[in-house]
């Protein structure tokens, strides 16, 4: 049960008894105040009676018995007359009036006792008085009956009154509890509730809107303040989060380049002797006049021609040099790419072209280490880019950020090798001499000049690489 109804019952409960309570001591005290009102009246007439019948029957004048209450008949329709003898007989009374067993009995007793006597019995009150004459002798008895029909209709409009009264209290409670309990507590606590399911759902900047200068509207100041903390906090436990992911990322990153470098330091020792020994006997034997001897020679010079280079690649990501950051425009190193690598896009069969916005392509930057991230760039987009395909390489300012945006129309990526694409020695061509660096270098040059690399693909369809640079101010 709600709190609005449980109130509103207690109320009107507490009304009805307290206004119940009222109206029945009211209507107590009108039957009372009918009773004193009826005995006077019936009181003051018959006490006139009595005397004025008294002396009639002192003087032996029966007539004017019968015409004093023929006289008071149709004055006082309600009233019933009886007058008795000394020895109990009726002599005379009023139309219609009868005589029952209670009627006698009372007469009786106010002849023997010489006493008058007012009695309310069911339907009537009865008035009985002795007759006596001037010298106190005993004449007979009087009985005036007056019928409380009209007393007991007004006692029922009163009670009637007095229901309605009541009731139109109790519905009338009812309606306000319930009216006002809706206004002041339920939509209140409603709205309150709302706000807590916004705040259990993780919405921390939604506020309650309760302009009350109550207990509710305290309560409602309360819960706001204790959002905005919790809002606060969350923002904080936030930002020290992202902190500590970023110092765990870094740690990690710090951790492989230390093994990379101490890998390509040891590679480098170990194999660059017998690396050089081997190469110079591969080329003096390509000299001979053997055609398969040749063969195998110049397939010797060419793979070691490769551990060269990979070496010197783990070489230089692991013991890359710091940044030089100047001034510089990012459209240079992209143009200088293109055409470097534009023999090899011919020879491939591949179509590649630059794009540029009108706006100042400024950044500050390695201008080494920029033109590094373009041509891995490329180079990755070619070596994934068919016969007939295509390759641009699109620079634009978008608000406070120069964006390198290189797109190819090859093979594409698959979804599950997304996330790790930027992980060193993580490559999709294994099988065409993919040393999975390239794109780790990107990421680390990007990191290092406070930029983002972002990749969107889809098989079959070419990858697009994004790499948003904070625009230079110089």
């Amino acid at each position: 049960m709600s709190i609005r109804l449980r109130f509103t019952i207690t109320l009107t409960l507490l009304g009805v008894l307290l206004f119940g309570g009222y109206a029945l001591v009211s209507y107590r005290g009108e039957i009372d105040d009918l009773h004193i009102a009826t005995e006077r009246e019936i009181l003051a007439l018959g006490r006139s009676l009595a005397t004025s019948v008294g002396n009639a029957l002192r003087d032996r004048q029966r007539a004017d018995v019968d015409q004093t209450l023929r006289a008071l008949e149709p004055l006082e329709p309600r009233i019933r007359i009886h007058v008795h003898d000394l020895a109990g007989r009726e002599i005379a009374h009023t139309q219609g009036a009868t005589v029952d067993a209670r009627l006698e009995a009372d007469v009786e007793r106010a002849a023997s006792t010489g006493r008058e006597y007012v009695d309310f019995e069911d339907k009537r009150a009865v008035f009985t008085a002795p007759l006596v004459g001037e010298d106190g002798k005993p004449l007979g008895a009087i009985a005036v009956a007056r019928s409380l029909e009209d007393l007991d209709a007004d006692l029922e409009r009163t009670r009637l009154r007095l229901i309605v009264v009541v009731l139109a209290f109790v519905f009338g409670t009812l309606a306000a509890g319930v009216l006002l309990g809706t206004i002041y507590v339920s939509r209140p606590l409603a709205t309150v509730l709302d706000g807590i399911a916004h705040v259990r759902d993780g919405d921390f900047k939604s506020r309650i809107a309760v302009p009350r200068h109550d207990e509710i509207g305290a309560l409602v100041d309360e819960f706001n303040t204790m959002v905005a903390a919790l809002a606060e906090a969350r923002t904080r436990v936030e930002q020290e989060t992202e902190a500590r992911l970023r110092l765990e990322r870094g740690l990690q990153g710090v951790d492989k380049m230390v093994t990379i470098g101490q890998l390509s330091a040891g590679l480098a020792h170990e194999i660059g002797s017998p690396l050089q020994v081997l190469s110079g006997r591969a080329a003096a034997l390509e000299r001979s006049s053997d055609p398969e001897a040749q063969r195998q020679a110049h397939i010797l010079v060419e793979q070691c021609e490769r551990i060269t280079k990979i070496v010197e690649q783990l070489l230089s990501f692991g013991r890359r040099k710091p940044a030089v950051i100047a001034p510089c425009d990012v459209d240079q190193p992209v143009r200088g790419v293109l055409e470097l690598l534009a023999g090899e896009a011919r020879r491939r069969g591949v179509d590649h072209g630059f794009e540029g916005d009108a706006a100042s392509h400024r950044i500050d930057a390695d201008a080494d280490q920029l033109q590094q991230v373009v041509l891995n760039l490329v180079k990755n987009a070619l070596a994934a880019t068919p016969k007939g395909g295509k390759i641009t390489v699109r620079v634009e300012v978008v608000g406070e950020r120069v964006r390198l945006i290189v797109r190819d129309t090859g093979t594409g990526i698959a979804a599950d090798m997304v996330p790790r694409l930027f992980e060193p020695f993580f490559t999709t061509r294994a099988a065409e001499g993919g040393t999975g660096l390239g794109l780790a270098v990107v990421r680390a040059i990007a990191v290092e000049h406070h930029a983002t690399v972002a990749v969107t693909s889809e098989p079959g369809r070419g990858a697009e690489f994004v790499v948003s640079f904070p625009a230079g101010h110089g």
